[in-house]
């Protein structure tokens, strides 16, 4: 039961950076194809790669705190194990 929150964890962030990569996408075409003086193709070009970028480094963050969890579960299984012999 315990290993079902965090599969399930790691199915939404994948869900998470899907959808957040689509709206940073948008974004950014939205910007380039606007004519207001704050927009521009530049603009757009440059939010579409650091919101990019910013999504990849926040999932990166999240699942690497998943792998630190899961390697800690590993290891106290392993230990436990030592122990008992």
């Amino acid at each position: 039961m315990q290993d079902f929150f965090i599969v399930w964890a790691e199915k939404l962030i994948t869900v998470f950076v899907v959808v957040a990569l689509i709206a940073v996408g948008g974004a950014g075409l939205f910007m380039m194809l606007s004519n207001t003086p704050e927009g521009g193709f530049f603009m757009g070009l440059m939010a579409m790669l650091f919101g990019a970028l910013y999504v990849v480094i926040v999932a990166g963050v999240m699942f690497v705190a998943f792998g630190i969890y899961r390697n800690t579960l590993e290891t106290n299984r392993l230990l436990a194990e030592l122990l008992r012999r």
